[in-house]
This record gives C-alpha cells, sequence and structure tokens, in this order.
C-alpha cells in the first residue's frame, strides 16, 4: 500500500475549505485523486505478486497429482499382471517407462515401495497394492489441497479486479468532474 500523508495548504480555501497537498511514497504535492491512484495501483501491485505466487502454487501441485496419477497406472498395470506371471510383474519398460520409473516418482513424494526380481523390476502383489493405496491416498489429499488453492486463488484474481475496478472509477470521476468544471467555466 502506498504511504499518504496529508497537510493543509496554509491559506488556500476554495468556497471556505482548505485545501490539502498529498506526499505520496515521499513525493510532495500530489491532489487527492493522485494520491488515491497511486494506492490502488500499488495494492495492485501487491496483489499481482500474491497472485503469481498463488498461481505457481496451483501449478506445482497439477504437476504432482500428474506424477502421482502417471505412477499410479504403471503400478496398476504391474498388480494386473501379477495374475498370470506367478506372484511377481514383470518390468514394463519395453512399452512405457515402466515400474523403475514409477518407483522414482512416488518417491520424489516421499512414496516408497520395494521392487524385487533379478534386476529389481519386479514387484510382489502385496507391495504393489501398498504403494497403489499410498499413492490414493496421496492424490485424495492433493486434490483437496488443490480445490483450497483455487479458491484462494479465485479469490485473489477477484481482489485484483476489485482493485482495478476501484483505480478506472476513480479516474472516471476524476475527468468527470474536471471536465464538467471545465464546461461550467467555459459558459
Amino acid at each position: 500500500m502506498a504511504t499518504i500523508e496529508a497537510q493543509k495548504l496554509s491559506g488556500v480555501t476554495v468556497y471556505g475549505v482548505d485545501q490539502m497537498a498529498y506526499t505520496v511514497d515521499g513525493v510532495g504535492g500530489q491532489d487527492y485523486t493522485y494520491a488515491l491512484m497511486a494506492a490502488c495501483f500499488k495494492e495492485v501491485s501487491a496483489i499481482e505478486a500474491s497472485l503469481a505466487s498463488a498461481s505457481t502454487i496451483v501449478r506445482i501441485r497439477q504437476n504432482k497429482i500428474h506424477d502421482l496419477g502417471s505412477a499410479l497406472v504403471y503400478i496398476s498395470r504391474a498388480i494386473g499382471s501379477i495374475n498370470t506371471k506367478g506372484g511377481m510383474s514383470t518390468d514394463l519398460s519395453d512399452k512405457i517407462d515402466g515400474l523403475v520409473d514409477s518407483a522414482e516418482v512416488a518417491a520424489t513424494y516421499g512414496i516408497r515401495f520395494s521392487l524385487s526380481g533379478e534386476d529389481g523390476n519386479q514387484i510382489t502383489l502385496e507391495e504393489g497394492q501398498k504403494a497403489s493405496s499410498n499413492i490414493k491416498y496421496s492424490l485424495d489429499m492433493e486434490d483437496n489441497a488443490l480445490q483450497q488453492d483455487m479458491v484462494t486463488l479465485q479469490n485473489v484474481i477477484s481482489r485484483r479486479d476489485t482493485t482495478f475496478q476501484t483505480a478506472t472509477s476513480i479516474m472516471k470521476r476524476s475527468l468527470g468532474t474536471a471536465s464538467s468544471t471545465i464546461k461550467a467555466m467555459g459558459k
């Protein structure tokens, strides 16, 4: 918010009303309209910074949900192949990035599960179900947090729009007053 200080102009009155000068962020001699506009645009700048932050948070959550969702797909495919492979699922890397990549992605978000088999590219039914359950829980938590972040982002956008409307309204009124004053003086 802009720092605004008002000082009476000694001996200056218009129709018996003392006139004021305003100092806006250390710059003296400003009028009322300029002081209000400076305050509004300073507020808009602060809101823009929080808008960038809020949208970054939403984007990070969306990426996390995407990554965990992809890992869940690979794990589900691996669990589905267990019935035909005698208790172990095979690495799916010949078709897709596979199980090893899913384990790495899940680990980056704090979800760990054990791979087994000769090359460490297989998973047991028990480990697969545990990993699937943990990822689903994490996805639910992230989805709830994302919804809250989206509401916050919408509120910031609304605040920004309201502040812009206020500044625009002040400008229009100021120009309207000046215009009508000039017209009245010309009559």
